[in-house]
């Protein structure tokens, strides 16, 4: 009793209200057949005891006679009894067994009353429904019902689940594996896209299992997916309407571009942005999509986090871990004429330098100016590491001696990274020595760690103009800042334009435009001393006088390599105030 409680709790909180059970096991009930085919004790029980009455009519004839729509899948059910599905029959919920008969099967799913979005319609689809012939695999009926499935999945409010006898083909262990299953069962390339996160296999067992209940809510995941393309495509289309608004009042766009550093391109992304963020609210606030797509989701959660909610380390390890491995390209990549912002991370020679003085201080704004002189910058590391048993020992146990490491859910998630089943064991058990803990990469997997400020850290503070060079066209890895080359960036902000030829103007005054070679060698030592940025003075004849002038500078060794998310660089600032308690003003002297 209390497991046939448990199972229906789950069902209903997983909004299931049907199961649809597909199976070439099932003998199939077809309409003009006679109740007198069928064994008396079933039919007498079904009839309420009234046999000899009805045994003459046909399963078509007693539907109506009786009203009784459902009649021919209680007598499937009476007829079909399986081990297999045993588990569903006692659950409460409406249960349905259908042959491979793909018009039955469309029959019944097209039967489904569809207008009540809060009720889902479990699909259990057996992965073979047709024999073999001669030993080749046929899967046209299979391709046949998953297709009419994927038409009817929101109209019908359906959940799909694959039952099967067999192992998961290793090919649905990715993304990319599950598409091309199913591109080479013949689907479509849009058709594939959609069911990849619907094709989930569940084993035919006796007893139903946690991890059958997961599937269910995968399945619900995708169905709230779905509806992102809808999202996209509106926003797109309300994206091009307020575009041509813009087209025909463009100053509106000026502001931004002048006092705020965005470039056209960025204004139009932020456009899109509150486009995305409005049609999404609209969609999700509707009645119908919350009961159909969002409410299933956050009950299933509830109920599905409940055996893990006192796991919290284990579960932020494996989040992390996941993180690291997956996530290796956490810089954003920045168009070359964009301007300085906080977050960017500078490369200069073999190091790395993130940018921590905050926008609006280096927003170069209407009248070609900004707030500071001076840009701070802080060393920080990518400290990745390669995977191996050692290091993963190393780090279950730092989540402390009151933690399982040996839980299922670790060993579960170690195993989809392809570790083997020793190395598993190995670095789940505390009493495993170092000495016998491999030390050799597993599966060239790389835990790619948070960039962070070195432990020795400086405060760097460098002459605005350095680092606004990077937006100049280059050659190679060359950058010339010159008057010439900047009036010849044709890409950068007219405000940055205008900013930089008169800083480089200053520059040029400051050092002095007849200084020596040697002067200004000594000068460029001097202002690079901390920072490996390597600089030469750009010489030019001075008129015919037998005389050079400084025409401006060769910066190397120094690229702009992309922009960390804010939060991510905003994690460092905050680390790195609270380690010094105060930004140290260290100034760089130009001379």
């Amino acid at each position: 009793m209390q497991r046939y409680n448990l199972m229906v709790y789950n069902f209903k909180d997983y909004g299931v209200s049907t199961i649809i059970a597909i199976d070439d096991d099932f003998c199939e009930i077809k309409d003009d057949a006679l109740l007198s085919n069928f064994p008396v004790e079933k039919i007498d029980t079904l009839t309420n005891g009234c046999y000899d009455k009805y045994s003459d009519y046909t399963v078509e004839q007693y539907s109506e006679e009786v009203e009784d729509s459902d009649f021919k899948h209680k007598l499937s059910n009476e007829l079909n009894l399986q081990d297999k599905y045993a588990c569903f029959r006692s659950t409460g919920i409406t249960f349905k067994a259908i042959s491979a008969n793909f018009e039955q099967i469309k029959e019944t799913i097209e039967d489904i009353d569809g207008t009540d979005k809060s009720r889902k319609h479990l699909i259990l689809l057996d992965r073979t429904l047709q024999d073999d012939a001669g030993g080749a695999i046929i899967d046209n009926l299979f391709i046949k019902v998953l297709k009419f499935i994927h038409s009817q999945l929101r109209e019908k409010n359906l959940l799909l689940l694959i039952y099967s006898n067999e192992a998961t083909p290793e090919e649905l262990d990715s993304f990319e594996g599950a598409k091309g299953y199913l591109r080479n069962l013949g689907l479509d390339e849009s058709i594939a896209e959609q069911l990849v996160l619907h094709f989930n296999f569940v084993s035919k067992t006796e007893e139903l299992t946690e991890d059958f209940f997961d599937n269910i809510l995968k399945s619900q995941k995708a169905n709230y997916i779905s509806e992102y393309k809808n999202i996209f495509e509106e926003s797109y289309s309300k994206l091009t309407e307020r575009l041509w608004q813009l087209n025909q009042n463009q100053v509106l766009f000026y502001y931004d571009y002048i006092n705020e550093g965005q470039h056209v391109d960025s204004i139009i992304y932020e456009t899109f942005l509150t486009k995305f963020k409005q049609v999404y609210s609209d969609t999700f606030n509707k009645e119908n999509n919350h009961k159909e797509l969002i409410n299933p989701i956050r009950r299933s959660m509830q109920q599905s986090v409940q055996s893990v909610q006192k796991k919290s380390k284990i579960l932020r390890f494996l989040k992390e871990l996941d993180l690291g491995l997956t996530f290796n390209d956490r810089l954003r990549k920045i168009s070359a004429s964009t301007d300085i912002s906080f977050g960017d991370v500078i490369k200069i020679g073999a190091k790395k330098y993130l940018i921590v003085s905050q926008d609006c201080d280096m927003t170069i704004r209407d009248d070609d100016n900004r707030r500071l002189s001076y840009i701070q910058l802080v060393e920080i590391e990518d400290a990745s590491e390669i995977v191996t048993e050692k290091l993963l020992s190393k780090k279950l146990k730092k989540l402390g001696s009151n933690v399982d490491i040996d839980d299922p859910i670790v060993k579960e998630a170690l195993k989809r990274y392809g570790l083997s089943q020793d190395s598993i064991n190995k670095v789940v058990n505390r009493q495993t020595p170092t000495d016998k803990l491999g030390t050799n990469q597993i599966n060239d997997l790389v835990l790619y760690n948070d960039f962070k400020e070195t432990n020795d850290f400086k405060i760097y503070l460098i002459d605005c103009i350095w680092l606004d060079a990077l937006l100049l066209k280059s050659s190679g890895n060359r950058i010339i800042l010159s008057e010439q080359n900047i009036l010849n960036s044709h890409e950068i902000r007219y405000a940055t334009r205008n900013y930089l030829k008169n800083k480089f103007r200053e520059l040029i005054d400051r050092i002095g435009e007849d200084s020596s070679q040697d002067v200004v060698d000594k000068i460029i030592k001097y202002i690079f001393e901390d920072i490996a940025i390597e600089c030469e003075g750009i010489f030019s004849d001075n008129g015919g006088t037998g005389k050079t002038k400084l025409t401006g500078f060769t910066l190397k060794n120094i690229e702009r390599i992309g922009r960390l998310d804010r939060l991510d660089a905003m994690k460092i600032f905050k680390s790195i105030v609270d380690h010094e308690g105060r930004i140290p003003d260290i100034r760089i002297p130009l001379i």
